[in-house]
């Protein structure tokens, strides 16, 4: 259990310290302020709710959070719009009726604040995606860069970025080809397996079984219903996303590197100097040295390399890997693009 809490020496555990502090303080300021309004005397309670108050939260906790995490790690002023509103809303609960408050005035300030905030950062991210795209071909790549800028996080801005590239899949890639950089040989690796079968039966369904638990559920509460349906239209929607993925991402071979795919949520990069074996058995080696990614009902096509390289998954966090199982459709050609037999 202990092992899996961060160790502060490593970059995570730091990380994790370095924004404890800050974010403790901020919260201090908030149960600071409560606590005075539960103990102000009536004679300055006007004062605390409508000037101490209104001061400390929509002022001092946003410059204090923008100061202490934003500036200080990097991350964009996105992050101090959430603190700025929450602190208007707070204030706006003690704000006394009929007598002079500073919330109103900070209010009107606090929306041009958000709005130049917004407009300055929104034209930023854009600039970093149309550069994204411009540089590559694949949508995971175009989210991530602006997400990277955002968050200061790779593994933060890989989830991100491969949320976003499913909901591009699912929605605007229908008349887009697979994604084959010149050079480069494509090997699919849906065809022969049953992974799209299993997509269709799943998307058939779906819309039946979320029609049947909806009427169901809206016996006792409408509002749960809805839920239910909407995350069952989510997950559809992904689904689908991730079907698309698939089918335009196929494993790729140039001259000197392997790219690994599967949908949007893996991708490898083994140079073809590193290939030691490619076939059907399963390699000996430790579990946590391979990674399957072979499709649903597919036949295996183990890769091993004579040294580990870096893998990285839906998190974005890196993994040494030594050994790859991949079902490319055409296994025999496959087999011989990446050991260079002719």
């Amino acid at each position: 259990m202990n092992a899996a809490l961060p160790n502060p020496s490593s970059p995570a555990g730091s990380k994790a310290a370095r924004l404890a502090l800050p974010l403790a303080v901020c919260l201090a300021l908030y149960g600071i302020d409560l606590a005075c309004m539960a103990a102000v005397p009536d004679a300055g309670r006007a004062f605390a709710a409508g000037v101490a108050v209104p001061f400390d939260l929509m002022v001092c906790v946003p410059l204090a959070f923008y100061l202490l995490v934003v500036r200080r790690n990097g991350l964009s002023p996105l992050f101090v719009l959430p603190a700025i509103g929450l602190g208007g809303l707070v204030s706006a609960q003690f704000a006394p009726a009929g007598q002079f408050s500073l919330h109103v005035p900070l209010a009107a300030l606090a929306v041009a604040v958000d709005l130049t905030i917004g407009i300055r950062e929104g034209r930023r991210l854009a600039r970093s995606f149309r550069a994204a795209r411009r540089a590559s071909d694949e949508p995971l790549e175009w989210f991530e860069r602006p997400f990277l800028e955002l968050v200061r996080h790779k593994g933060a801005a890989h989830a991100c970025a491969t949320e976003l590239s499913i909901w591009y899949y699912a929605l605007f890639s229908w008349r887009r080809a697979p994604i084959v950089p010149a050079g480069s040989r494509a090997f699919s690796y849906h065809r022969k397996s049953g992974y799209l079968a299993l997509v269709g039966v799943i998307a058939a369904l779906l819309p039946i079984e979320a029609a049947a638990v909806h009427l169901l559920v809206a016996q006792w509460s409408e509002a749960a219903a809805i839920a239910l349906t909407a995350l069952t239209a989510y997950t559809l929607a992904w689904i689908v996303g991730d079907a698309r993925a698939v089918v335009l991402n196929p494993l790729l071979v140039d001259d000197d590197t392997l790219r690994v795919k599967w949908g949007s949520h893996f991708r490898l990069d083994v140079p073809l100097d590193l290939m030691e074996s490619v076939g059907a058995g399963e390699p000996a080696l430790p579990k946590r040295e391979r990674v399957n990614m072979a499709a649903l009902g597919a036949a295996p096509c183990w890769i091993v390399l004579s040294e580990p390289v870096q893998a990285r998954g839906l998190l974005g966090k890196p993994r040494p890997v030594r050994a790859v199982c991949v079902s490319p459709d055409d296994a025999v050609a496959f087999r011989r693009a990446v050991l260079r037999e002719g």
